[in-house]
């Protein structure tokens, strides 16, 4: 284990905290809905969560998409200004869901191993169901079979189910969890058992957030490198979350910045801090 790794444990644990802070809901009994819900966190979750207190990132540009027919040039500013400057560092750090990914595939069972190179089903998610069938329809498509909000949102709201005390009425009206949710339960289990079976797979092949910081990975400030000593023993392959080859191509798209590689005295991170073997921080800063 990485010396940053209990820091990492740390950081994601924190990211899990800052999109759960509204524990009031057990008394409020509904959605939040107060100034913070104007304001996203700069990762994947569910605004939906009973205990959100965020926006989602990806709820708003549906929201822009399919209600406003606007660009969301704030949301999309603030997300580039954090892409520029670590690229997918969010998501190896901060990012509630891939904590959940790496704590299901520590469970004991059948791994198998995904194919490595990237694929068109990200690009496919982003378009289809972010952009073109919330300007044609007006519905949050991604958010409606989002595994995360299924999770986090469908089944908790339909098992609790409470009298809206706005309203007076319960959260869901009788018969209105139909054909829908059972399709979200299905692509649920499926991503369950994936979680459980192969590292990070809604990272690596669906997950749009991961996809828009994809792209500044090689023009962020933050780099990694490795160096001409590497023997490719593919130790960096066993430690990484996405079970990518750092030497390949250290600035991969698909790299999320974990730093667990750089366990190895041969990767470092350049442009900001460099860091090698064990987390050090070297001493050739202007590489």
């Amino acid at each position: 284990m990485s010396i940053l790794s209990p820091f990492r444990k740390a950081s994601q644990l924190f990211g899990l905290l800052m999109s759960n802070l509204h524990v009031s809901v057990i008394f409020e009994r509904e959605i939040y809905q107060g100034v913070l819900k104007s304001t996203c966190l700069p990762f994947l979750y569910c605004h939906s969560c009973p205990t959100a207190a965020f926006a989602c990132p990806l709820g708003v540009m549906q929201y822009a998409a399919g209600t406003t027919h606007s660009f969301p040039f704030l949301l999309v500013g603030g997300l580039m200004i954090v892409g520029l400057l670590g690229g997918r560092l969010v998501c190896g750090w901060i990012c509630p869901v891939g904590l959940f990914q790496e704590v299901l595939y520590k469970i004991k069972s059948m791994k198998i191993t995904l194919p490595r190179d990237p694929t068109f089903l990200p690009y496919v998610i982003f378009i289809v169901l972010i952009v073109v069938l919330p300007f044609i329809t007006t519905e949050h498509w991604f958010s409606k079979l989002c595994p995360v909000g299924t999770l986090t949102a469908g089944i908790p709201w339909v098992l609790w189910n409470p009298v809206n005390p706005s309203t007076g009425d319960l959260t869901i009206e009788p018969g209105t969890v139909g054909f829908l949710f059972v399709v979200k339960l299905i692509i649920l289990g499926i991503a369950l058992w994936l979680f459980v079976s192969a590292k990070r797979p809604f990272c690596r092949f669906i997950c749009p957030m991961g996809l828009f910081w994809s792209f500044f990975n090689k023009v962020s400030i933050m780099k990694m490198e490795v160096d001409d000593g590497c023997t490719k023993c593919d130790a960096c392959r066993k430690k990484c979350p996405e079970d990518i080859r750092i030497y390949e191509d250290p600035n991969a798209r698909d790299c999320i910045r974990c730093l667990e590689c750089t366990d190895c005295k041969h990767v470092k991170v350049i442009g900001a801090l460099p860091i090698s073997a064990n987390g050090a921080v070297t001493s050739n800063i202007n590489n």
